[in-house]
């Protein structure tokens, strides 16, 4: 049986894995280490939440010290690609130096397996083929691509110097239960303001083309990764299907018919389109997704149950 430090675990991701865990009745000791426990939110009978920032260094002395960690998830964020290089200097200390401290108090207490939550779009920023492969060059248009980009490159570091063993997930764009983001998200937001009677602001024409993952299925793809043994590799998690912008809202209008949109000029730190190869991970393990469809069904549901 492992203890596990999930780092942002209060979070939509980390409660995704959580809830994952739960259901396959894991035997695994878990500490969320986070800055709030959400309101409404009961955490399974095997996680102990400790609140606190990771950027604290005594504080995350105190926890190594108290508990004897096999493995770290480091699924915290604090900033948003749309708005990330309006402050860089704050993504710069809140990201990237953090985990550069998180990854020094592993080295200082012996834990040496690490999951790191990268994102795909971001990461690759604007490509001019259809699906891109891990190899493919990373060219991030945000601070938050840079700063996710630089931190896998630290971590690739700190595994050579240090002999942390890694596994980055880059992950296409997540929608689905437990998020509760009001500016990134795009299907979320949506349903979110279509239940409501709110017009969406669309940036762009809508013609922006993306893979978008049903967030409950990311467990799926961590727990088969660490179950095949995979270390110190960076792999692409997605659907490896790309929609339209302008076809997501469809689908959500054919749902909910009242809901309208207005469309503005698109931002220059948006990636217009990507799909991301995820052969990577399917020659690994078993990968199959929860279908759009099914996956928006079930996001419209959570997001009927949490205004209700």
């Amino acid at each position: 049986m492992e203890k596990n430090l999930v780092v942002g675990g209060s979070g939509f991701l980390g409660l995704n894995w959580l809830e994952y865990l739960q259901q396959q009745g894991s035997e695994n000791e878990v500490v969320v280490f986070a800055h709030e426990k959400p309101e409404g939110i009961e955490f399974p009978p095997f996680v102990t939440f400790v609140a606190g920032d990771y950027a604290d260094m005594q504080a995350l002395d105190d926890l190594f010290t108290k508990h004897s960690f096999d493995r770290v998830f480091h699924f915290a964020s604090s900033i948003i690609p749309a708005i990330s290089s309006e402050n860089i200097r704050q993504d710069i200390e809140s990201n990237l130096l953090p985990t550069i401290g998180l990854m020094e108090m592993m080295k200082k207490h012996q834990v040496s397996k690490l999951l790191y939550l990268s994102t795909g779009g971001a990461v690759y920023g604007n490509v001019n083929q259809e699906k891109v492969t891990e190899d493919y060059p990373c060219k991030p248009i945000s601070s938050y691509g840079i700063i996710k980009l630089a931190v896998e490159h630290y971590i690739e570091l700190y595994a050579k110097l240090y002999q942390i063993d890694y596994l980055i997930l880059r992950l296409s764009n997540p929608f689905g239960s437990f998020h509760r983001s009001p500016k990134q998200g795009v299907i979320n937001i949506a349903v979110r303001k279509a239940l409501k009677g709110e017009v969406m602001t669309v940036w762009g024409d809508g013609s922006q083309a993306k893979d978008y993952i049903y967030a409950g299925d990311i467990g799926h793809a961590m727990a088969g990764l660490i179950k095949a043994g995979v270390k110190n590799e960076t792999i692409n998690v997605g659907s490896g299907e790309s929609l339209t912008l302008q076809t997501i809202i469809e689908r959500i209008q054919a749902k909910l018919p009242a809901f309208q949109v207005e469309y503005k000029e698109a931002k220059v730190t948006d990636v217009q389109k990507i799909c991301l190869d995820t052969s990577k991970l399917a020659s690994i393990m078993p990968w199959r997704v929860t279908s759009f469809d099914e996956a928006l069904e079930a996001t419209i549901a959570y997001e009927k149950a949490r205004l209700s």
